[in-house]
């Protein structure tokens, strides 16, 4: 099983691979935590809680705020400042709250058994890489 720090950073390389529209690599990367027995949760979760650090971003910077403390990042932690920053270029600040939405979504309709959490999340990868 990853630890911690990896998923966040397999996340950084699943979201730079969807910043750039390449969806093979983005589809690639989240094929590869699941064969590592990630759980679908967890990756979902984590991705979640991603984009949420970039639409916080986002927001920092429209409204000239601080964006370590928007983070409320810790010291040993500003190196990712650079790196969500980058990231957050390469969405619109409605396709981040769109794409927070869908994870919700797709966090309750698989819930309710609506979906499986697998073909959801790769739909919305999709979707957002296209």
């Amino acid at each position: 099983m990853l630890s911690t720090k990896q998923i966040d950073s397999v996340i950084f390389d699943l979201t730079d691979n969807l910043g750039k529209k390449n969806i093979k690599d983005a589809l690639t990367v989240l094929q590869n935590l699941i064969s590592t027995k990630e759980p679908i949760q967890k990756i979902l979760i984590t991705l979640y809680n991603h984009f949420k650090k970039l639409y916080i971003i986002k927001l920092a910077i429209k409204y000239n705020k601080n964006i370590t403390e928007a983070l409320n990042l810790k010291p040993n932690q500003m190196f990712l400042v650079s790196k969500y920053q980058t990231q957050s270029k390469y969405f619109k600040e409605q396709e981040l709250k769109d794409i927070l939405q869908e994870l919700i979504n797709l966090d309750t309709n698989y819930k309710a058994g609506k979906i499986d959490l697998n073909v959801g999340l790769e739909a919305i990868l999709c979707k957002y890489c296209s």
